[in-house]
């Protein structure tokens, strides 16, 4: 034979692979992989985060006033503590039914039963200028605690659900707006729950939601100069957007815009159960008076409150005027490798399961780590060291492929991680697959995906 035989017996490697078999496997880090290497053909681009390009953002922004977020949440604190199933919470929801109606918008109740509770959601939509562009949506609660007037959990969300509304509703947008009060938040989630469950079941477009719920305590410089924007993998490039909001229009928003990991513990939770992209804005700095009777507009900061107006109106602005035509559910990522195989090799395959629609747009990053250490695979390939993390942009039509072979890698177990992420149009696109396996001197063998 030309190959050597694996110097471990076939025994000992069904034991590993049981072994590996049985782990739980993390997702794949959200940390970007920086080392590529390039196609022969072509040298790698940065593509940047898509924005409305237009004057139409910052004169959205520029008609944000304090004044009238501050009415807002006046008027939502005199109803007085609002939980749900409360007629204090029906007669605030018909006032922010009102409120929405008097905007050149279209308004529906929601009604949601779940969980033996009864409550209903608000709904006001700008369509979209594009048929099958989608929709995008921020949202907020508008019921509180027994005990509180909620002006911060979550009056300050729906003020700048209502100002949104107002500012946007005289614009035009590719996408869909919609803007959405859940009430059930408190009991947990559920009438975003409802809300979300709905929109799987009838296939909804839904690009991305943005939720906001306690966001206007502040009470030093540095408080109201930043703002938390917390998102999973999938849902990581609104942050993207909200961080290029902030950057083009830093004078007009003065935010610095805090990255985070996901959280469960708001009604964004909802969208990301049912696997659409959600992500959550949080204040810096959480109110001492959180869930309490003194929950109360003195407690607020409106300039704080007018500078996360500003960037949720620019975040959502841009998102509208994305022309995405793919779903998460267009993509499809698959992993093999050949048992026995001599020498190694593996193939990664990424498949637009929908070519008629359209092309996928993205960046495919592939990455071969120990097991053990993290570290990437490193592999002896003639006179140089080769680093197993390979990243390429495509434009896919139908099907693209990843073929590595003819080489012997250092004995290890293995993870074999698969990130795309879309780009340009289609940056709301995220799929990754991830399995482990075993390398025994010139053979590999990896644990199916499916």
């Amino acid at each position: 034979m030309k190959y050597a035989e694996p110097s471990l017996n076939a025994c000992s490697c069904v034991m590993i692979l049981c072994l590996l078999s049985v782990m739980i496997l993390t997702p794949v880090s959200a940390t970007p992989l920086t080392f590529a290497i390039k196609k022969q053909t072509s040298q790698e681009t940065t593509t940047p985060v898509p924005l409305a390009c237009s004057s139409d953002i910052l004169q959205m922004i520029q008609l944000v006033n304090a004044s009238v977020l501050q009415a807002y949440i006046q008027d939502i604190q005199d109803f007085g503590p609002h939980p749900t199933g409360s007629a204090a919470c029906d007669a605030l929801g018909t006032y922010l039914y009102q409120t929405l109606a008097s905007f050149p918008l279209s308004v529906h109740f929601d009604p949601w039963s779940y969980k033996l509770r009864r409550g209903t959601n608000i709904v006001a939509t700008i369509p979209g200028s594009s048929n099958n562009a989608g929709i995008v949506i921020v949202s907020a609660h508008y019921d509180s605690l027994k005990i509180s007037p909620g002006a911060n959990d979550d009056g300050s969300g729906v003020a700048v659900v209502l100002a949104a509304a107002r500012i946007m509703s005289q614009y035009r947008f590719n996408s869909t707006v919609r803007f959405v009060l859940f009430s059930g938040e408190e009991q947990g989630l559920l009438g975003s729950h409802q809300y979300a469950r709905n929109a799987s079941r009838h296939d909804e477009h839904i690009i991305g939601d943005i939720q906001l719920d306690g966001v206007g305590y502040a009470t030093t410089t540095e408080e109201g100069s930043k703002i938390e924007h917390h998102a999973n993998d999938q849902s990581a490039w609104m942050i993207d957007i909200s961080t290029g909001i902030a950057t083009r229009y830093p004078a007009e928003i003065g935010l610095e815009i805090i990255r985070l990991p996901h959280v469960t513990f708001s009604d964004h939770q909802s969208f990301v159960e049912y696997q659409y992209a959600a992500s959550y804005l949080w204040e810096y700095a959480t109110t001492p008076y959180y869930h309490t009777s003194e929950d109360t507009l003195e407690h607020m900061n409106m300039t704080y409150l007018a500078k996360v107006c500003k960037l949720t109106i620019g975040t959502l602005a841009s998102m509208a005027e994305l022309h995405p035509r793919l779903t998460q559910n267009d993509l499809g990522v698959s992993i093999k490798g050949s048992i026995l195989a001599s020498p190694c090799q593996f193939t990664v395959r990424i498949e637009n399961k929908q070519p008629q629609v359209d092309t996928a747009n993205v960046t495919i990053t592939i990455a071969l780590r120990n097991l053990w250490t993290n570290h990437y695979v490193l592999v002896q390939l003639h006179t140089h060291t080769l680093t197993c993390n390979w990243t390429f942009t495509e434009e896919i039509q139908t099907v693209w492929e990843f073929q590595t072979m003819g080489r012997q890698y250092p004995r290890q177990c293995i993870a074999l991680e698969v990130t795309v992420k879309g780009i340009k149009d289609d940056v709301s696109l995220y799929a990754a697959q991830r399995t482990i396996g075993v390398i025994l001197g010139k053979s590999v063998y990896l644990i199916p995906t499916h």
